[in-house]
């Protein structure tokens, strides 16, 4: 491979890696973190998610409003407990924080 080939696969790569780590509007999104972000349901996702696991695997993720309705179905179904109302205000949560990334 020629070395300006080489650039620009390098080029090419930066770019799907930021948009891959981008909301949709451009800002970055950090690939690892220790808490969740400030936000309504916050304090539902740090009683109902952490107990479990950190917050690193929930915000690597990218779904969509079904997505995260069938994750949250599939942790209540393992023992999270969550009124109607938290589990709704959890998914709003989550969907803008960790909805689908722009490509």
């Amino acid at each position: 491979m020629s070395r300006k080939a080489l650039l620009v696969a390098i080029a090419i790569l930066a770019l799907a890696s930021y948009a891959a780590l981008s909301d949709d509007s451009g800002k970055p999104r950090p690939m690892y973190t220790n808490a969740f972000p400030e936000g309504e349901a916050k304090a539902i996702a740090d009683r109902s998610c952490l107990i479990c696991h950190s917050p690193t695997l929930v915000t690597q993720q990218a779904k969509d409003s079904t997505g995260w309705e069938k994750t949250l179905g599939q942790m209540e179904k393992w023992g999270v407990k969550l009124t109607p109302v938290e589990h709704d205000s959890l998914r709003v949560y989550l969907l803008a924080h960790f909805g689908p990334r722009a490509r």
